[in-house]
């Protein structure tokens, strides 16, 4: 059976390394790093956090605490590695960033079915299947290929950051404050704002 390449050794491209790996299949994973660093990365591991050591709450109450517990279902390296290095974040899933990516490089070096190649890919393999997880800070030589794949004159990177407005362009006779997750002051379930609203008890 031919390799499955996977280019880009961040949280998403080894998560798909491992995953194709534990199933029996064979990998060929590419990181550019050391050889090539983005203007972001420094360390020479794999997964390499560069925004925030962060990821976000474990609660099934959310998407992302949902996403983790889909992960641990299917037996995530990501998250087994994120829970052994783990600091103190509150109901966040935080980790010592050093010793996370340093665990994961490791994990994946000892595998016999993945050869990890330490170079920049330029171009796209076309004969055999490939999973591009390289991210926002894809190389300029590899993001000019992928644009001549997809026909788009642009590649775009959406991040998940909340949308920041003003106050004063808040109507508050149809929105209310309330604190993150009910912790802090000035807290108002959405269910009793409803209530208010119907008996016409809500004042902005």
């Amino acid at each position: 059976m031919e390799p499955i390449v996977v280019i880009g050794a961040g949280l998403a491209g080894c998560e798909a390394a491992w995953q194709i790996a534990v199933r029996g299949g064979q990998v060929l994973l590419y990181e550019m790093k050391p050889e090539v660093y983005s203007p972001a990365h420094r360390s020479p591991f794999f997964a390499e956090l560069v925004c925030s050591n962060s990821l976000k709450s474990e609660s099934v109450e959310n998407a992302s605490g949902i996403l983790k517990e889909e992960l641990g279902q299917l037996g995530s390296l990501i998250l087994k590695v994120a829970r052994e290095t783990r600091v103190p974040a509150g109901d966040s899933l935080a980790v010592d960033r050093t010793a996370f990516s340093r665990q994961v490089t490791e994990a994946l070096e000892k595998l016999e079915n993945v050869e990890v190649v330490r170079k920049e890919v330029s171009s796209i393999p076309q004969d055999r299947i490939t999973i591009i997880a390289t991210g926002p800070l894809t190389s300029e030589s590899l993001s000019k290929e992928i644009q001549k794949v997809t026909g788009s004159r642009h590649l775009f990177f959406y991040d998940a950051i909340s949308p920041i407005v003003t106050a004063d362009s808040i109507d508050y006779h149809v929105a209310f404050k309330s604190s993150r997750y009910g912790k802090g002051e000035r807290t108002m379930s959405i269910a009793r704002w409803i209530k208010k609203r119907m008996a016409g008890l809500w004042r902005p």
